[in-house]
C-alpha cells in the first residue's frame, strides 16, 4: 500500500493507523497436560510486511532502520521482516541487480549492528504494478543472482523465484483481494490485488511461478484494513474475512499448504504485531520454520491456542498440522479465549466455551480445512484427510 501525500494527509493516515487493533501480546501453546505428548511451543509477534528507507525511498516511507528499532521495541514485537519496495524484473537489469544487491547488504548490516532482542529479518516487496506485490525473504539474495544471470533472467524470468524457494527462501503474496475502490483518493482507485485471484487474463511466467510456490498470503494488512476496509467501505474486516474464504476454498482446489499471514505495510511512525508464531525457538531460523510448517495466526494471537485430535487419541495437534481424516469422521478441538468459532470450510461449525473440548463432524472424502477465530485473531489450518 502506498501512503504519500501532503503533509496534512500524511498526518490523518497515520492517525487513522495509530488506531489500529493493539493485539494482546499473551503465551499461548499446548495446554500443561500436553507436556508428554508434543513439542512446547513459544507465541512470538511479529510482523511480516514492513517498510523502512533506506533502501526505501524517503518520499514513500518516513521511518529509517533506527526508528524501526525503537517502534519495534516499543510495541514489544520479536521479529519484523523488512521488506522496502523493488521493481519488477530488477534481475533482468544489471544495474537494478546491484542496486537491489546493495539495498540488501545495507540493511544486513544495519541487522548486525542492531542491539536489542528484536529479530530484523531482511526482504524486500516485489512491486509489479501490473500483477500485484509479494513478499521475499530468508534466502541470500547474492546467491539466488549468481545461480540465476540476466541472460537466464531475462529467457526465463520465473527462474528467479524457484531458485529463490530452492535457497531456502519464503513468498507471501501481499494484500491479494485490495481491489481498486471508486473514490476521490487516489490510493483507493489503485488496484494491488494479486492478478491470478482477481483477474482472468494471462499472467507473466514469473507471477505464474509465485502463485505457485508462494508459501504465504497476506490476509491481514493493517493499511488496507484501516484505510480502506473501515473508513471507505465501513467493514475493516472485509478483506480479512474475504481473504481467508478464498484460501479456505483455494487450498482444497489446488491440494497444497496456503498460510494466511499478517502485515502491517507501515510505512511511517506505526507499527504492529499482525503475525503470531507457535515456535520452537526465538531464532531466525524457528521464525521460517514456523511459518513454513503452518503454526500462524494473524492480527491476535490467541487463536493460536487452537488444537485438533481424533477421538480417543491423547495427542492434540496445533494449528498448521495435517491430519488424517479418523475412522470416526470427526474430531475434537478446543482453543482458549473469549468469543470462540470453530470453521470448517469458511462455515462456522462450532462455538466453545474457552477450553472446551468441542466435536466437529468432517465432510468424507475431501480436505477438510478447521480453523479458528478467538477474539480479534484468526488461525491458519489445521488440516485434516488433505495431504
Amino acid at each position: 500500500m502506498l501512503i504519500a501525500g501532503g503533509c496534512s494527509q500524511r498526518k490523518v493516515v497515520n492517525s487513522l493507523l495509530g488506531s489500529a487493533y493493539h493485539p494482546r501480546l499473551v503465551a499461548t501453546g499446548p495446554k500443561a497436560d500436553d507436556a508428554a505428548t508434543g513439542p512446547r511451543y513459544q507465541l512470538l509477534a511479529g510482523d511480516f510486511h514492513c517498510h523502512v528507507g533506506p533502501p526505501d525511498d524517503a518520499s514513500d516511507v518516513t521511518r529509517d532502520f533506527a526508528e524501526t528499532q525503537t517502534l519495534a521495541r516499543e510495541e514489544h514485537l520479536d521479529f519484523v521482516v523488512l521488506t522496502p519496495h523493488v521493481a519488477a524484473r530488477f534481475f533482468q537489469n544489471e544495474a537494478a541487480r546491484a542496486a537491489v544487491a546493495a539495498g540488501q547488504k545495507k540493511l544486513r548490516a544495519d541487522i548486525a549492528a542492531a542491539k536489542g532482542d528484536v529479530l530484523f529479518i531482511p526482504g524486500f516487496e516485489y512491486t509489479d504494478h501490473q500483477y500485484g506485490h509479494v513478499g521475499v525473504a530468508f534466502a541470500d539474495l547474492d546467491a539466488v543472482l549468481a545461480d540465476v544471470p540476466t541472460k537466464v533472467a531475462l529467457a526465463e524470468p520465473e527462474k528467479f523465484f524457484s531458485s529463490w524457494v530452492d535457497h531456502g527462501g519464503t513468498l507471501v503474496v501481499n494484500h491479494p483481494l485490495v481491489t481498486p475502490l471508486k473514490s476521490i483518493f487516489a490510493m483507493a482507485r489503485a488496484d494491488l490485488s494479486w492478478r491470478p485471484w482477481t483477474s482472468k487474463k494471462p499472467v507473466a511466467s514469473e507471477i505464474a511461478a509465485v502463485d505457485r510456490l508462494a508459501q504465504g498470503f497476506e490476509a491481514y494488512n493493517v493499511t488496507a484494513s484501516q484505510l480502506r476496509d473501515r473508513i471507505l467501505l465501513g467493514n475493516a474486516d472485509k478483506t480479512l474475512d474475504d481473504t481467508f474464504l478464498h484460501l479456505d476454498a483455494a487450498i482444497v482446489a489446488k491440494g497444497r499448504r496456503m498460510t494466511p499471514v499478517g502485515g502491517s505495510d507501515s510505512h511511517g511512525p506505526t507499527l504492529r504485531a499482525t503475525t503470531f508464531l507457535l515456535a520452537t525457538s526465538k531464532t531466525v531460523a524457528g521464525v521460517r520454520e514456523a511459518f513454513l510448517e503452518g503454526r500462524v495466526c494473524v492480527r491476535d494471537g490467541a487463536a493460536c491456542s487452537l488444537e485438533a485430535r481424533a477421538p480417543g487419541t491423547a495427542e492434540w495437534s496445533p494449528v498448521g498440522a495435517s491430519m488424517p481424516m479418523p475412522k470416526t469422521g470427526t474430531i475434537e478441538v478446543r482453543a482458549h479465549g473469549d468469543d470462540i468459532e470453530i470453521i470448517r470450510g469458511g462455515a462456522i461449525v462450532a462455538t466453545p466455551g474457552s477450553d472446551r473440548v468441542e466435536t466437529v463432524q468432517l465432510v468424507a472424502s475431501t480436505c477438510n480445512v478447521v480453523r479458528a477465530r478467538v477474539g480479534e485473531g484468526l488461525s491458519a489450518p489445521i488440516y485434516v484427510g488433505c495431504f
